[in-house]
């Protein structure tokens, strides 16, 4: 199930990395290929979702090539979707060097500020990500660059930084999502409805984006819409945090 703040961890980085990683001369052919055979066996294990596979296969990866990058950046991503920023910062920094664009782990260094709530170190990541010109995708670090101002109360900040990442990539759901999501709580009502539509036209199996936009519904005095959101959060994801919250929606509404 996509959840909105799983947008922002690019797992496509991880297969640049295995385009642009290098190996050093110093390790042995057998174990270099060892460890680029388990790279791939846990870049499959995260594709079907299976966090544990994944970091059994890189651990095993990094053991065999220490110095293959693209090992430590794939774990640092299984260390980040784990709740292990430690050692997730660890990882990142090691793949960070001799590789010519940091942008990707710049973006990661930044997320754990962000769930630290070291909003200004955040920032300075996120910046830095932006600031690499071999960055494919600046819009993620834009969109939580803009979720980083809202933490901050700055939701000039926040619209500008989503902004850029919807002219960046058009088709971005989660700038769509967040950038909805702060024009409802600022009282632009018509101009979130049209961002959540749009949100649901790209990613219309994203529970999320049909709970936010019952709530929108509801201050736009519009009952039988929002009644129809919330039971498409229900039915989508019957045990989300948004489906207990969209029920407690249904019984109230006529």
């Amino acid at each position: 199930m996509i959840r909105a703040g799983d947008f922002r961890y690019p797992f496509l980085w991880l297969l640049v990395f295995f385009l642009v990683g290098g190996c050093a001369e110093t390790v042995p052919p057998k174990n270099r290929h060892l460890a680029l055979e388990h790279y791939m066996s846990g870049l499959r294990h995260l594709a079907a979702g299976k966090l544990q596979g994944a970091y059994w296969d890189f651990e095993y990866a990094a053991h065999l090539d220490p110095t293959m990058k693209k090992v430590h950046y794939a774990l640092g991503h299984v260390y980040y979707r784990m709740h292990d920023y430690l050692d997730a910062k660890a990882e990142f920094r090691k793949s960070m060097k001799g590789v010519p664009s940091k942008a990707a782990a710049e973006n990661y260094l930044g997320l754990i500020a962000y769930r630290q709530r070291h909003y200004h170190r955040a920032i300075l990541h996120f910046q830095k990500a932006l600031a690499d010109p071999l960055y494919k995708t600046p819009e993620h670090p834009l969109v939580n660059l803009g979720r980083t101002y809202i933490a901050l109360n700055k939701p000039e900040k926040a619209h500008e930084a989503f902004s850029l990442a919807i002219l960046r990539n058009s088709g971005d759901v989660a700038a769509h999502f967040w950038l909805g999501k702060l024009l409802m709580t600022t009282g632009d009502y018509k101009g979130a409805l049209e961002e959540l539509s749009e949100v649901i036209r790209l990613a219309p199996k994203f529970p999320r984006s049909y709970y936010e936009l019952g709530r929108v519904y509801l201050k736009l005095e519009n009952q039988d819409k929002a009644l129809l959101a919330f039971k498409e959060v229900v039915r989508l994801d019957p045990d989300s945090p948004e489906s207990v919250k969209a029920r407690q929606y249904i019984k109230k509404l006529p």
